[in-house]
């Protein structure tokens, strides 16, 4: 019988066992420990036949169940047929340690072989342990993580492109400068993704590479009459590493400061620099845009109250888990910076 939710989001256990007690209890124990149990057979084969149509993660099988009219087969049978045909692994549990029991499973390859009564810990190892070595050995996992970054990696391409393309059609000067903000935030998050999802990097990146890559793609995108104009931009960024989690921070606060420097600095043509900083700072790691440009007009903490810009770079540096300094003087540019801790 089918049992439990439907969500996709926990491990989904078939538990396989003709003893309604025992499968209450197993079933509560596996729910508890935030598994779902998608069905509970009471023969062998239907424990196939469940298999066969859930495909859930993992089988929980007891060995010794009644057979059905013209089916010969007990748990070790089910066991073998189920990791062969589906490659579901399947954790047998037995009152039996007799030798020819073992000799059976042992042919079967099971991921695990409990003896009942079995302890909650005993049985609560077995599963984990199972489910860890099936997402290490899935041969498809690899494929599906790729197909799934080059999809995201698209998507993030098309809005870009769609924003972009908007702001090239639209004469409102606000309408562009709201889709120029937008199309900056969408290629901050398409540039930590794709930092992100490569291999190469592993689960810390040396940010160096992500904050050049991020930093000339807004330049070329945003910056007046194109990167040939009367700005220039120079980056110092160093392979500071950085876990995963900090690459979109990161990028955030990067593509606002850049943002507001090239909407705003130097609005009255004027030549200039911007430069973007990422080096280590004693312990900690020190991101800084800087400009010699107009300076900001008014009070930092007065305009944050009113600036999304502002804002989002405030949120930014808290997630990082730094502080934001801003620093401007009239005429003489501005400066936003965040130091936060290093790995």
């Amino acid at each position: 019988m089918q049992s439990g939710n439907n969500s996709p989001m926990r491990p989904r256990i078939l538990l396989a066992e003709d003893e309604s007690v025992i499968a209450m209890q197993i079933e509560e124990l596996i729910t508890a420990e935030g598994y779902e149990v998608v069905g509970i057979a009471g023969t062998a084969a239907e424990a196939v036949r469940l298999a066969t149509s859930l495909r859930p993660d993992l089988v929980l099988m007891d060995i010794v169940m009644p057979m059905e009219s013209g089916q010969a087969m007990d748990g070790i049978d089910a066991c073998a047929q189920i990791q062969r045909d589906l490659n579901i692994p399947v954790v047998l549990l037995s009152a039996h340690g007799e030798e020819q029991f073992l000799r059976r499973a042992r042919t079967a390859l099971p991921s695990a072989y409990l003896l009942k009564p079995c302890q909650n810990n005993q049985i609560r190892a077995a599963v984990e342990v199972a489910l860890a070595m099936r997402a290490h050995n899935d041969p498809a996992a690899g494929f599906r993580l790729r197909e799934a970054h080059h999809r995201i990696k698209n998507s993030f391409s098309l809005l870009h492109g769609m924003l972009r393309m908007q702001q090239l059609q639209v004469a409102d000067p606000e309408a562009k400068r709201s889709l120029a903000d937008a199309g900056a935030r969408v290629l901050a998050l398409a540039k930590a993704h794709e930092s992100m999802s490569d291999p190469a990097q592993g689960a810390r990146s040396g940010a160096g590479p992500f904050v050049e890559k991020l930093a000339r793609g807004l330049f070329e995108g945003n910056a007046p009459n194109g990167p040939n104009s009367h700005l220039r931009l120079d980056v110092a960024a160093e392979p500071v590493a950085l876990d995963a989690g900090r690459l979109v921070p990161c990028g955030i606060f990067l593509a606002e400061a850049m943002t507001n420097a090239l909407k705003y600095a130097f609005a009255d043509g004027r030549a200039g620099v911007i430069r973007v900083v990422l080096r280590l700072d004693g312990d900690k790691a020190l991101l800084e845009v800087s400009d010699d440009g107009a300076g900001l007009p008014g009070n930092p903490e007065e305009l944050g109250r009113h600036s999304f810009g502002l804002q989002c770079l405030q949120a930014a540096a808290t997630q990082l888990g730094g502080v934001l300094d801003i620093k401007s003087e009239p005429g003489q540019g501005s400066s936003f910076s965040v130091r936060f801790l290093a790995l």
